[in-house]
């Protein structure tokens, strides 16, 4: 059976189908409407009878076939009346059924928006724990994966370095709120050189075009300052597109303690 939605819907559908129509008529109409249409028809059958004898009576038949005609008149007034009662309950029914019908549609509609909810909910809640178990496993492993280029190397906080930044030239509050951010700070000092550098570190577990321009824009607030700075993002999974704009910026790319582009680390 097709799924009925609205009145227009089931009305063809009982047009289409005989057996459904009888069905729901013995449901909704009374025992005693039914019936009518076989007392009509022997009403009629008696009023045949009857106005044949009438015919061969003519004077005494004219007032009883007249009697005959206003009982039939008012039996035929009585069904006008309970058919147009049954249609209006059906009518009646039909816009209740519609009303329940909206209201279960409804219900279930704010029940899939509420789970919807819920389930990205949980979704940033895993993904932010995801984020944080990376960004911790990078910060306990620094020195053995960052180790490959740089000496000395270790984990440090921005506030570490305020004084030397700030002897150059005072920290605006916007580079403060951008440094405090910071996912991970590592110093060392490079192998090729020497030289004592900062990375400035994104951790993702998807790296996007986002995450690099954050280390890009925030290793500037150290070499504006003198400070040799080399923004990197390190994660899990980056598209071929985001690692070229990597390049491209000169941000090195690490991926589960793997170099994917390491020419920043070498000077």
């Amino acid at each position: 059976m097709p799924i009925i939605e609205t009145v227009e819907q089931l009305a063809d559908f009982l047009e289409q189908n005989e057996e459904w129509r009888r069905r729901i008529f013995s449901i909704l109409v009374p025992r005693e409407l039914a019936r009518l249409p076989a007392e009509f028809e022997e009403f009629r059958a008696e009023t045949r009878r009857e106005f044949d004898s009438v015919r061969q009576e003519m004077r005494e038949g004219f007032a009883r076939v007249d009697e005959q005609f206003a009982r039939v008149d008012e039996r035929f007034a009585q069904v006008d009346r309970e058919i147009e009662s049954l249609r209006a309950e059906m009518r009646e029914g039909f816009a209740r059924v519609d009303r329940e019908f909206e209201a279960v549609r409804r219900e279930m509609r704010e029940g899939y928006a509420e789970l919807a909810q819920r389930i990205q909910r949980n979704t940033d809640d895993i993904a932010e724990l995801k984020g944080k178990s990376l960004e911790r496993e990078y910060r306990d492993k620094a020195r053995s994966i960052f180790g490959r280029y740089f000496r000395s190397v270790a984990v440090i906080d921005w506030i570490d370095l305020e004084d030397p930044l700030e002897a150059v030239a005072p920290l605006s509050d916007a580079e403060r709120a951008e440094l405090s951010v910071v996912d991970l700070l590592v110093r060392g000092r490079r192998r090729t050189d020497g030289q004592d550098t900062v990375l400035v570190i994104e951790v993702s577990r998807t790296i996007t075009h986002y995450d690099m321009e954050r280390a890009v824009r925030r290793a500037e607030i150290f070499r504006q300052r003198g400070f040799t700075a080399t923004p990197t993002v390190a994660g899990s999974e980056i598209s071929q597109e985001v690692q070229l704009a990597a390049q491209q910026a000169g941000c090195a790319v690490v991926l589960d303690g793997r170099y994917e582009f390491d020419l920043p680390f070498r000077g």
